[in-house]
């Protein structure tokens, strides 16, 4: 398998996504869709605040993600690369798109508000390694570790959505279910493009070999390592706390343990570090 493969809409591996289209028709800037005048007079409760900037911060997290990508064998693959480029592109707009209803609700943005003491836990000790030590790493895994960066995206996919689904069903306000449906409608070609992708390359069993070893310890969601200890608990519970909670959380474990290379096992391991 090449690592430089064409950026555009297909290869010699049957792609199904279209990097080159999804390029062409990024989405940016998402404040004149937003219907923000139901605010004024109803606005959001305190807990539905919390998790509307908790979303806010991962969304805009993004940049320090790519940035540890980027040190791996990852950035070898052109059409991988095209593909993050946009989708970070993509996420910041929606990071800016939930600090328009922080701002229509009275609050500062999410990247604006102090954040307290952050979890410390020697299971995700490597996963606070500087980008220095991430590229020495790295180089000793090599091109399985693609497999990994996909993996670890699809799943962070259907973690941020079930938490943008529960946000959604949680309160009566249509604005912020409008606002929510359209950042799901833009995520969704993102979880397309890792699903593709993350199937493909656990197809090899290297690469299924490293991520089912590494994927056990990550934090969730992308991001979730560099928030406060608060933000995190708070996020857990409301979103993975309870019988609902955790029906959530099983459903993402069936559909880690339908992907290629990976087992119940592995899939079993995320679920509990998903549930409070």
């Amino acid at each position: 398998m090449t690592t430089h493969s064409d950026p555009g809409a297909g290869d010699d591996r049957g792609t199904r996504f279209n990097v080159r289209e999804f390029a062409r028709t990024a989405r940016g800037n998402h404040r004149t869709e937003l219907d923000l005048a139901e605010f004024a007079t109803s606005p959001l409760n305190g807990e539905t605040l919390h998790a509307v900037r908790y979303l806010g911060r991962l969304e805009s997290a993004t940049m320090e993600h790519l940035r540890n990508l980027l040190v791996t064998a990852t950035h070898k693959d052109a059409r991988v690369t095209a593909f993050l480029v946009t989708w970070a592109f993509e996420k910041f707009w929606l990071a800016d798109a939930l600090d328009a209803v922080l701002e229509a609700n009275g609050l500062p943005r999410a990247q604006d508000v102090e954040e307290g003491r952050k979890r410390r836990t020697v299971s995700e000790s490597h996963d606070r390694r500087g980008p220095i030590r991430r590229a020495i790493s790295a180089i000793r895994l090599g091109v399985p570790i693609i497999a990994l960066h996909m993996t670890t995206g699809l799943v962070d996919e259907w973690v941020t959505r079930a938490a943008y689904e529960k946000l959604s069903a949680a309160g009566d306000s249509a604005s912020l279910r409008s606002t929510i449906a359209m950042i799901l409608e833009v995520k969704s070609r993102h979880a397309a493009f890792f699903e593709d992708d993350a199937r493909r390359r656990l197809a090899e069993p290297a690469a299924a070999r490293l991520t089912a070893k590494e994927i056990v310890t990550q934090a969730w969601p992308i991001g979730a390592i560099d928030r406060s200890a608060e933000d995190r608990t708070f996020f857990d519970e409301y979103v993975f706390g309870g019988d609902d909670g955790r029906a959530r959380a099983v459903a993402i474990e069936a559909r880690i343990a339908a992907l290629p290379g990976l087992d119940q096992r592995v899939a079993a391991r995320i679920r509990e570090r998903l549930v409070p």
